[in-house]
């Protein structure tokens, strides 16, 4: 089956273009609950980048664009947030011919990525496909038998309450992870995901915070101030099509896995990607 299949011409896209200031960028993100935005050429429509929740938790202190607010800008946020997302989105990224087989897709999600963006033989940027658009159209091929148990990430990494968001960027950045179940004593109390950092700024939840200034202000609060306490759970037991329905009706990224026995001790996590490995066994 080729993605032409799967692409949905009345599907909402942000694009954007390299001297797209940072703020303008992520309000945009936040308004219309995307978690990227594909940077295109403003002369040939053809893709340069693409901005991710995880190059925003980049931002945040996990990884080498911080240096863009604490060297370029001593710390100053403001001044951060003014710079062209040129300076922190992922340069050359992967596109995806519309020609290619649903397959190819699902094994480069499955390895590494969450959304591609979809390129005519021109290079031309047609749409992006994304872990839950492949679900959505998949979802009817999943074997009613298949466990959660069998798909699942066991014993997952998890933040504490008293971690705090730059040390949460750092464990994401580090790990590859896009959320973190935050628990207490091995019981679960919320969830912190990538596209939090986004929330930090498009909903102004960071201007708030802040008296001088320094992204410090917001690097050094507590987690527990932004998580989600809300979650919806599910046990080993359950099918993986429970965990599809549930990841499609809420717009979760994850599921938080409990034991069966005891509805807040955290036994594991499934992801939409963990979900499409289904395709490649």
């Amino acid at each position: 089956m080729k993605i032409t299949s799967i692409i949905n011409p009345e599907k909402q896209i942000i694009k954007l273009f390299p001297t797209t200031s940072i703020i303008d960028a992520l309000t945009m993100l936040y308004n219309k609950n995307m978690r990227r935005a594909i940077i295109v050429d403003a002369g040939t429509n053809r893709v340069v980048g693409v901005l991710t929740n995880t190059d925003i938790v980049n931002l945040f202190g996990g990884g080498s664009k911080y240096n863009l607010v604490k060297s370029k800008h001593n710390g100053n946020f403001y001044a951060m947030i003014n710079e062209p997302i040129k300076e922190i989105m992922t340069e050359d990224p992967i596109c995806v011919k519309e020609t290619a087989l649903t397959k190819e897709l699902v094994s480069l999600f499955v390895e590494r990525y969450g959304g591609l963006p979809i390129t005519s033989k021109d290079d031309i940027l047609i749409t992006v496909i994304t872990e839950r658009d492949l679900l959505d159209k998949l979802a009817d091929k999943l074997d009613v038998n298949l466990k959660i148990n069998d798909y699942m990430t066991k014993n997952p990494v998890l933040a504490s309450m008293g971690q705090t968001l730059g040390d949460v960027a750092k464990v994401m950045l580090r790990n590859g992870f896009r959320r973190l179940p935050v628990a207490s004593e091995g019981n679960l109390k919320g969830i912190i995901t990538s596209t939090d950092f986004i929330k930090l700024i498009g909903s102004e939840w960071a201007f708030e915070k802040l008296k001088t200034g320094n992204i410090d202000e917001i690097t050094d609060t507590r987690i527990s101030e932004l998580m989600n306490e809300n979650v919806k759970t599910l046990t080993p037991e359950n099918s993986i099509l429970d965990a599809v329905n549930l990841i499609l009706n809420n717009n979760f990224g994850a599921i938080p896995i409990v034991d069966s026995e005891n509805s807040t001790k955290i036994v594991g996590i499934i992801t939409e990607k963990d979900i499409l490995s289904c395709f490649c066994k």
